[in-house]
């Protein structure tokens, strides 16, 4: 039976028994929107990806399955499934342009005694009395540039992620070769430094600070990455690409450790179909960690203003194509990997052996050799200085490329007494060399400068 409701000549037509489900996604309609019977979400979804212009990619076939409960996980498909379903896009620009006019002419309409004026002794307005259409208006265009900054942010640290997952040349660019990055700790120590060089502000910090933040969060962040590249597998997939698929011969604690990643880390993300942009916010927001003990509080602040960035701008991100409770609920759901991360890597980290086979622990046991090779760090950064002095006479431009050589091995060290620790500390800059634009950011690896 339909209803219908009157009101001022214009009448609408709600949803009958036989299509009051909307034809999307299968959940209860609201009534017809844009040319198609749709629920709030789906009207929401397809208006703002109209609006803001939203380009979308799907990660498989193009033909995800779309409904009430997994209506989010690719937005590709379910904006295909809009079109199909009959949704026109030219049906909202035409409600933008009906608003408009309705607006203007029920501000024309009001009596002039009720028009809402305001205006300051020297016949300025007053910002804080002014109109509401002209505040809701200001606070628009604010809100469209904080989208336009965090969309530029989130699109940055993707950018990182995808220059260095998957580089071919990647022991050259971050200062390793040969056998030396076919250890898993190593790589993932790379590949770390290689995201860290490129991550404001950690660039910026004092050496020693460097090394204590990329120490703490080198375990969860290694782990992160072995969780990503798993995700279209269904095994494990360890950081020196080998394959790990158990069988009744692993001993107890390998099973246990992999159980645990599939449950708190795998299973979770696989079960949202989270995006690689996600991970990407994900691996910035282990790596900007403000609390790590010994920081001092300049970093710290530096740290924590960052990470704050970077969770605005995964909001906002989310916000462009989910409804505010559907952004909330997927935003926990992200946040709440970050403590299952640390939690699990230091499981991992613990038992020596299980540390090696993730690439958490050094391969090499304790012993004088790290000593000595934090002697051999002294004297690289020694060396290097003396060279880019010399470089720096004659007008150079050149990167501290030996930078994370020097910290590949402090951090895959199991061996830093606290004298050692104080000695980095002492490691400065060698000479000021010219800051990367945020324009030549992407293109160039800007280097451990403090």
């Amino acid at each position: 039976m339909d209803i219908s409701i009157s009101q001022g000549g214009a009448t609408s037509t709600a949803a009958s028994d036989t299509t009051d489900f909307c034809v999307v996604c299968g959940d209860k309609a609201i009534g017809k929107h844009y040319g198609a019977v749709a629920c709030n979400g789906c009207k929401g979804f397809f208006r703002r990806s109209v609006w803001q212009n939203l380009q979308y990619t799907c990660r498989f076939s193009k033909q995800c399955n779309i409904d009430k409960d997994h209506r989010n996980a690719c937005r590709y498909c379910r904006f295909q499934k809009c079109l199909a379903d009959g949704m026109k896009p030219e049906a909202i620009q035409n409600e933008r342009d009906r608003i408009g006019s309705t607006k203007r002419s029920r501000k024309r309409s009001l009596p002039a005694h009720l028009q809402p004026t305001s205006t300051s002794g020297d016949g300025n307005s007053d910002s804080d009395d002014a109109p509401s259409s002209t505040r809701i208006e200001r606070r628009y265009s604010d809100d469209e540039a904080t989208t336009a900054a965090s969309r530029r942010l989130v699109e940055m640290i993707v950018d990182i992620e995808s220059r260095l997952q998957g580089n071919q040349n990647i022991n050259n660019i971050l200062g390793g070769e040969g056998q030396e990055n076919n250890n898993s700790r190593q790589r993932s120590v790379s590949l770390m430094i290689g995201w860290a060089n490129l991550l404001h502000p950690i660039p910026e910090l004092p050496f020693a600070d460097k090394v204590l933040l990329l120490k703490h969060c080198s375990p969860a962040f290694s782990l992160l990455h072995t969780v990503q590249r798993s995700l279209p597998s269904t095994h494990i997939v360890l950081p020196n690409d080998t394959v790990l698929t158990l069988t009744p011969f692993h001993y107890p604690d390998l099973v246990a450790a992999v159980s645990r990643i599939l449950d708190e880390l795998l299973t979770p993300l696989r079960r949202i179909n989270v995006e690689k942009a996600e991970v990407s916010a994900l691996k910035a927001l282990v790596l900007l960690h403000p609390d790590v003990a010994g920081l001092t509080i300049m970093s710290r602040e530096k740290l924590r203003e960052a990470r704050d960035g970077v969770l605005r701008a995964l909001f906002t991100y989310l916000k462009q194509t989910l409804s505010t409770g559907d952004t909330s609920v997927r935003l926990s759901n992200l946040l709440l990997i970050i403590p299952s991360l640390y939690s699990v890597a230091q499981t991992l980290a613990q038992n020596n052996q299980l540390g090696i086979i993730f690439g958490l622990t050094d391969q090499s046991p304790p012993s004088n050799k790290h000593v000595t090779g934090m002697s051999d760090c002294i004297d690289e950064h020694r060396d290097v200085k003396k060279d880019l002095n010399n470089l720096s006479k004659e007008g150079s431009n050149v990167l501290f490329t030996k930078t994370p050589t020097l910290l590949t091995n402090l951090i895959t060290s199991q061996a830093i007494s606290t004298h050692n620790l104080q000695t980095t500390a002492t490691l400065t800059n060698p000479v000021t060399l010219p800051l990367l634009t945020s324009s030549t950011l992407p293109l160039q690896m800007k280097m451990f400068m403090t």
